[in-house]
């Protein structure tokens, strides 16, 4: 019985063992970067022949590296991202696709990729970024291979539309709202026309834009809706404890904090500034895309004040280490390894600009978090960590001295925001296995199962207007209306019948 268990486990191994892979990662930030390079190295060191396409080049890495030429059009050249705090939804939605449509025209010009697909090289599986990249399905239709889709960003109504997974705007708040979970009558109002928003801008502009690119440099390939929806699995970087909770499909799984090691000795200047800090350490960095020299002055210069006061100290990540005067207490760097900080036992709280990255960090190390969200998901990231009690979400928008200073003191002061976010941290850690194990083995099912179509919701075989029953209720509506107009005209019938005789009679009297 052993034996023949012992025999299952190795064909099994086997079947998944030296997968061709090919992984798409477009986008140049380290956020989004650390989470491609991790997914990919473990999957290399499962015996798979890796090769990813990246505009950035790590290093000591066990996988092939193609070099994409992204220079000029990731997000942090693009903008400045603290102006986008003051833009509606539609400008929102409407920047985010042209970037889109701009990311997948530049990644199938790059001349390296030319080479590739032109080259015999064959892949198995293609795994991608969810970021825009409608029309770089393409690839994976090029190739014939299992379509994995790793959501860098958490669960979004679009990751969700490619797999049918429910999606409800009466609980699911949209990124671009900044709501909590539970939302009042007018917050659901709002959340639903965000998403239907986002929905009819997809399906009547986005999707024929990406059609465009998709024909232009594949010819002959059928049209992208056939293309989209091939996908056999969706990775979401998301968990309980950093993120809503969801009814999801079994091809979408959840496996955030899988880049996640264990906290390491950290460099000797900020190991002693912080091993020196007797009351305490904060710790303030707004992630790898914002830049402290873009904020507005006196915004920076209220933050250093209001830090510069406190009787902690700071280390700050970012270009602040050419300013005039910092105060004493604040240490900063142009770089740190942001988990090993957090895990340092000082650190008594972490603000962020609430990305998930930041979020999902600090709950695994049980630290609390002020959020100061500018664009993207980081206000949905920091509403939820202020629902859960963990942290205070302060949008860029709102930053002023007096709420700052506040929510400062609330978080260092009140410790029912660390005791929930040591609880959080709990509940981030109790799994029955490790985030990467979980991601590994779902992507190595999927190839053993040949794309595993079992896994697939047979919504996928709706139009969108019938998976929201919109055909139902059109008739519905219309057969209400015809037995309204139907009882109407019977009323009016029966009415008339029985003024007539008395009409009939008041003539005869006459």
């Amino acid at each position: 019985m052993l034996f023949n268990a012992f025999l299952i486990l190795i064909f099994i191994h086997n079947e998944a063992r030296s997968a061709r892979i090919l992984g798409i990662f477009h986008e140049r930030s380290f956020s989004h970067q650390i989470l491609g390079i991790k997914l990919l190295s473990a999957l290399a060191a499962n015996d798979h022949d890796v090769t990813m396409l990246t505009p950035v080049a790590p290093k000591e890495v066990n996988f092939t590296v193609i070099k994409l030429n992204m220079e000029g059009h990731d997000t942090a050249s693009m903008r400045n991202l603290y102006d986008t705090h003051t833009f509606t939804i539609w400008r929102r939605m409407v920047g985010t696709d042209d970037s889109g449509l701009l990311w997948a025209e530049t990644v199938l010009n790059d001349s390296n990729l030319k080479r590739l697909l032109k080259s015999k090289q064959q892949f198995d599986l293609v795994l991608m970024e969810q970021l825009g990249n409608h029309a770089l399905k393409g690839i994976c239709y090029h190739y014939k291979a299992i379509c994995v889709i790793l959501s860098t960003m958490g669960p979004t109504w679009l990751t969700n539309e490619m797999t049918r997974n429910p999606n409800a705007p009466s609980h699911m708040p949209d990124m671009y709202v900044n709501y909590p979970p539970v939302m009042g009558f007018f917050q659901r109002l709002h959340n639903a026309y965000a998403q239907y928003l986002q929905k009819l801008y997809f399906y009547t502009y986005t999707i024929r834009k990406h059609n465009e690119i998709v024909q232009k440099h594949f010819p002959g390939f059928p049209h992208i809706m056939e293309i989209l929806y091939n996908v056999s699995l969706v990775l979401v970087n998301s968990h309980v404890s950093t993120s809503n909770p969801a009814s999801n499909l079994p091809n979408v799984v959840e496996v955030g904090g899988f880049h996640l090691d264990l906290p390491k000795k950290l460099p000797e200047h900020i190991d002693a500034f912080l091993n020196g800090a007797d009351n305490g350490a904060v710790y303030f960095s707004m992630g790898s895309i914002l830049n402290a020299r873009d904020m507005e002055k006196h915004k920076l210069e209220m933050i250093i004040t209001v830090l510069g006061q406190l009787k902690q100290r700071v280390l700050w990540v970012g270009n602040v280490e050419n300013h005039s005067q910092l105060p004493e207490n604040i240490l900063s760097v142009k770089w740190a390894p942001q988990v090993d900080v957090l895990a340092h036992p000082n650190i008594r709280l972490f603000i962020s600009h609430g990305g998930l990255l930041s979020l999902t960090e600090s709950v695994a190390c049980g630290v609390p978090i002020l959020g100061i969200p500018v664009h993207a998901d980081q206000g949905y990231n920091s509403a939820l960590s202020e629902a859960a009690g963990f942290g205070i979400s302060l949008p860029y928008q709102s930053l002023i001295e007096e709420k700052f200073k506040d929510a400062v003191h609330q978080l260092l002061q009140n410790r029912s925001y660390t005791e929930n976010a040591k609880q959080r941290s709990r509940v981030f850690h109790d799994r029955p296995m490790k985030p990467l194990d979980l991601a590994v083995y779902w992507i190595q099912y999927v190839i053993r199962h040949n794309g595993a179509m079992h896994l697939r919701s047979s919504a996928l075989h709706l139009a969108w207007y019938q998976y929201s029953l919109l055909d139902v209720l059109f008739v519905v509506v219309l057969l209400v209306a015809v037995i309204c107009l139907l009882t109407k005209k019977m009323f009016n019938l029966c009415l008339r019948k029985q003024l007539k005789p008395k009409t009939n009679k008041i003539k005869k009297a006459q």
